[in-house]
């Protein structure tokens, strides 16, 4: 089972690996052999969200944004039931829906507390939705938008969890560092990438996502110089990929969903399988 940990040991084990001049990686778990490999690989945080089960399940991640299923209530038991009881050391990160009216949040973040989730992040996030749309705004104007889920991580910072806030604009990175978060991760849109990566972005050139990257760290870190800058999607896809951020911004560490545990794993899959039809019978 996971060992139950404060904010303060998540971050001194996080500041510990910055300082050694390691990146901080965060590693999304959709199965239980996806959380028990990512830890024997060095993650440093282990990430359980709805997206998860979705990716995991063949489908894109979008699916996490669909009322496909109770996002908090996923987190809940592929973090019980799933992650946390083969995880050993890994501190376990749960991806919250903070807007969710159906939820008494404080509530909802003792018992994630309670089951060994040591930190939050916000995930679902209507912060994938273009700000210029209409939905996004009617959401906004309807109490369901992303001021709530900065409200529900600020509850989650009182209740001594660790907390990561998504961002997606500037604007949006002055929020979690006004809110007081430890760690905003800069959020460049749908992971490119294999099988049901974003086509959108499969041509976007990393040093335009650089600037965005720093863009946003920059306004939180306006708002609350400690704040750790982490990045995530897009054309931020594969190692040589973040190597270019670390190299390129103020990043320090990485969130990798598709690109941990469903790229890695697809073509080594086809060709296992290949490999074994290929076999002949005597005749």
């Amino acid at each position: 089972m996971a060992v139950h940990y404060t904010r303060e040991q998540v971050l001194a084990r996080l500041r510990a690996e910055i300082d050694a001049g390691r990146p901080v990686v965060i590693v999304g778990a959709g199965t239980g052999i996806s959380a028990k490999f990512a830890e024997r690989g060095g993650a440093d945080l282990i990430g359980v969200y709805n997206s998860g089960k979705y990716r995991m399940d063949g489908h894109g991640s979008l699916a996490g944004l669909m009322p496909y299923g109770d996002a908090n209530q996923i987190v809940i038991d592929l973090g019980a039931r799933t992650v946390l009881p083969v995880v050993k050391e890994t501190p376990v990160i749960g991806g919250i829906c903070g807007s969710d009216p159906t939820r008494e949040m404080r509530t909802y973040l003792a018992e994630l507390q309670r089951l060994g989730i040591a930190g939050v992040m916000n995930f679902p996030t209507v912060g994938l939705i273009d700000w210029d749309s209409k939905y996004r705004q009617e959401l906004e104007s309807t109490g369901m938008g992303y001021d709530q889920e900065i409200e529900a991580l600020k509850i989650a910072k009182e209740l001594g969890l660790f907390t990561m806030g998504y961002a997606f604009r500037p604007e949006e990175g002055a929020m979690v560092g006004a809110a007081g978060m430890d760690v905003v991760i800069a959020h460049m849109g749908l992971t490119r990438g294999g099988s049901i990566g974003s086509t959108i972005s499969k041509e976007e050139d990393l040093a335009q996502a650089a600037k965005l990257v720093d863009a946003i760290g920059d306004a939180a870190r306006a708002e609350n110089p400690d704040i750790m800058v982490f990045c995530h999607g897009g054309a931020i896809a594969y190692p040589p990929d973040t190597a270019y951020m670390y190299e390129h911004t103020q990043a320090v560490g990485f969130l990798g969903a598709s690109s941990a545990e469903r790229i890695p794993v697809e073509e080594p899959l086809r060709a296992a399988t290949a490999a074994f039809k290929a076999a002949s019978l005597r005749r």
